[in-house]
C-alpha cells in the first residue's frame, strides 16, 4: 500500500484526497510509528488555531487546527493530547485527524501549575486520567477520572512545598501514577490504594526499596532541535514544552517538560524586548479515526 510508505506529513496530505485514502491513513500511521525507535515531533501552538509541527530532520510544517485555539496541553500520549480550555472544558484530541473525545467538566475553571498523566489511550476501556496541582504550600490535590465515569474524584495529599517542588514529569505504570519534581523527589499515587507516597530519588550503590520503572531524559530540546531552524527570525521567544512518554530499546523513557528561551541574550536585554510566549508538546503524530458518537 502506498500510504504505508509515506512519512507522516505526506500522509496527512494523502488523507485529504478522498474518503478511501482518509480511511487508509489510520492504519498506515500506526505502522509508521510502530517502527523501531521513533523520535517525537515538537508540536507548538503559535497563534489561535495556527500551529507548528517540527522535527530536525524534516523542518517546520504549519497546520491549522481549530480545536487548539485557546487550549492548554496537559499531557501527551501515543498521538493523543489532553487539552484544557478556560471554564473547565477538558478533552482528548488527535491533532492530525481532529478526532476528539470530550471529558466531563473539570472541577477547576482555570489552571496554573496543573500537570496531568494518562494511563492509556482514551479509546482504551481502562483509561484513567489524573490531574494534580498544589492547592497551597502544604497540600496537593489530585483529581482522577476513569473511562465511563461522569464525575472526577478528588484526593488531597499533604506534601509541603519545601519537600516537593514543581512537577516536570508525570506518567503511569502498572497501577501507579508517577510525578517527579524538578529536584529529586517523586510522588507515587496508587490507584488501587487511593493514596500517595513521597520518595527520594538517589543515585549510588546499595539495594533500594524500589526502582523507577522508566528513565527520564532532560535537555531533550537542546539535543534534538536547531534553534535557528525552529525560530527563524523570531529572536525573543519563550516556549513551555510538555513532555511525553517514549520507548527506546524496549525501555520506557519519559522526556521531561522544559522551558526554552530562543535568545541567548541577558535577562536585562530580554526584558527590553517584547517576549513571544508559546506552548509546545512532544508528540508522536498519529492519524486516529473514531466513531462520531464516541463517548468517554
Amino acid at each position: 500500500m502506498v500510504a504505508i510508505r509515506l512519512p507522516i506529513i505526506e500522509l496527512l496530505c494523502f488523507s485529504s484526497v478522498c474518503k478511501h485514502w482518509y480511511a487508509a491513513s489510520s492504519s498506515a500511521s500506526a505502522q509508521i510509528e510502530s517502527a523501531p525507535y521513533q523520535q517525537p515531533w515538537l508540536f507548538i501552538q503559535t497563534e489561535g488555531s495556527r500551529c507548528s509541527l517540527y522535527k530536525k530532520s524534516r523542518g517546520n510544517f504549519h497546520p491549522d487546527i481549530p480545536e487548539m485555539d485557546g487550549a492548554t496541553c496537559l499531557a501527551s500520549l501515543q498521538g493523543w493530547l489532553l487539552l484544557f480550555k478556560q471554564g473547565g472544558s477538558i478533552f482528548f484530541l488527535c491533532p492530525m485527524s481532529s478526532a476528539k473525545i470530550t471529558l466531563p467538566q473539570f472541577p477547576h475553571s482555570e489552571i496554573s501549575d496543573h500537570v496531568a498523566a494518562i494511563s492509556s489511550p482514551p479509546t482504551s476501556p481502562d483509561c484513567i486520567v489524573s490531574v494534580v496541582n498544589r492547592s497551597d504550600s502544604m497540600n496537593m490535590d489530585l483529581h482522577l477520572l476513569r473511562r465511563g465515569e461522569e464525575d472526577w474524584t478528588k484526593h488531597t495529599m499533604r506534601f509541603h512545598i519545601d519537600n516537593f517542588k514543581s512537577i516536570n514529569c508525570a506518567t503511569f505504570y502498572e497501577g501507579d501514577f508517577y510525578y517527579l519534581d524538578t529536584g529529586n523527589a517523586a510522588l507515587i499515587f496508587s490507584v488501587k490504594k487511593k493514596s500517595g507516597t513521597r520518595c527520594q530519588i538517589v543515585d549510588g550503590e546499595g539495594e533500594p526499596e524500589r526502582y523507577l520503572p522508566f528513565f527520564t531524559t532532560q535537555d531533550y530540546f537542546v539535543r534534538n532541535v536547531k534553534k535557528e531552524q525552529l525560530f527563524g527570525s523570531d529572536k525573543n521567544v519563550f516556549i513551555t514544552i510538555c513532555g511525553t512518554l517514549a520507548e527506546r530499546d524496549g525501555c520506557n523513557e519519559f522526556i521531561r517538560s522544559e522551558d526554552i528561551q530562543s535568545s541567548e541574550k541577558s535577562e536585562e536585554e530580554q526584558e527590553e524586548e517584547v517576549c513571544i510566549k508559546k506552548r509546545g508538546v512532544w508528540i508522536f503524530p498519529r492519524f486516529f479515526q473514531i466513531p462520531h458518537d464516541q463517548r468517554w
